[in-house]
């Protein structure tokens, strides 16, 4: 009966969470009604009901039956099964808590970045703040100390950041953003120094291959952009079930 509550609370988190998707890039104010992309029409409540509702409209406005785009339910969906996940590892307990904002943070992320190619300072920044706090309080749910944290957080940070301007100065053009660095400062602080490899080399690894599958398949420019965040944040995903193998091949 718990673990059917939480997954519903975390689908309506996960609707807020669309919400600050949406919003927060365009810099409007969240506290507003909600409304079709579309139309702009008001949304009814009952039409505001996570997953179901986008099942019962069949993914179309009830107003001008444009299509809702795919992802408000996906959104709701991974954030229904990220607190019963969470509860499913830790109980109810400070790092249930910590575990849920670190991976709610990335998952807005990902959809601001590929919506827009846009990392939020306002997302980054706190959370990756937190982390720190989390572990030097020791309650990080990685079981990762302040001093693990606090370098991975400053060494995250730093490589992307040298790694742009050295790009920038031999190429002249930016090849990454600081919102990335930001972004590795986020998950240095949470995952500690030692993830900050794994993750650079998979999410580099990932990018080139879709990127250079979109070139050939679709024939676009070399310089063709892609959204690097989500590339981050599909590795950082995996870092807890499969970095232990990686460590152990290196």
């Amino acid at each position: 009966m718990l673990q059917t509550f939480l997954f519903v609370l975390g689908t309506i988190f996960g609707s807020f969470f669309n919400v600050c998707i949406y919003r927060l890039p365009k810099d409007i104010g969240l506290n507003k009604n909600s409304s079709c992309t579309s139309c702009k029409e008001k949304i009814n409540y009952y039409h505001n009901v996570p997953i179901f509702s986008y099942l019962f409209l069949r993914g179309r406005c009830s107003n001008c039956k444009k299509k809702i785009s795919i992802f408000y339910p996906i959104v709701e969906l991974i954030t229904g099964l990220t607190f019963l996940i969470s509860y499913m590892i830790y109980g109810i307990s400070y790092e249930f808590i910590f575990f849920i904002i670190f991976y709610s943070s990335l998952l807005i992320i990902f959809f601001t970045d590929f919506n827009e190619f846009l990392i939020l300072d306002k997302i980054s920044l706190p959370i990756g703040y937190l982390g720190l706090i989390a572990s030097a309080i020791e309650l990080n749910p990685f079981k990762i100390s302040f001093m693990e944290s606090l370098i991975g957080a400053i060494a995250g940070y730093l490589l992307i950041f040298l790694i742009r301007f050295l790009y920038l100065k031999i190429r002249k053009i930016e090849g990454m953003g600081l919102g990335d660095a930001k972004l590795f400062f986020l998950i240095g602080a949470w995952f500690g120094y030692q993830s900050i490899f794994y993750i650079l080399f998979f999410s580099s690894l990932i990018g080139s291959l879709i990127g250079i599958f979109i070139i050939l398949k679709y024939k676009k420019k070399v310089q063709y952009q892609l959204p690097y965040g989500c590339f981050i944040v599909l590795t950082a995903y995996t870092y807890p079930l499969l970095s232990t193998y990686f460590f152990n091949l290196i």
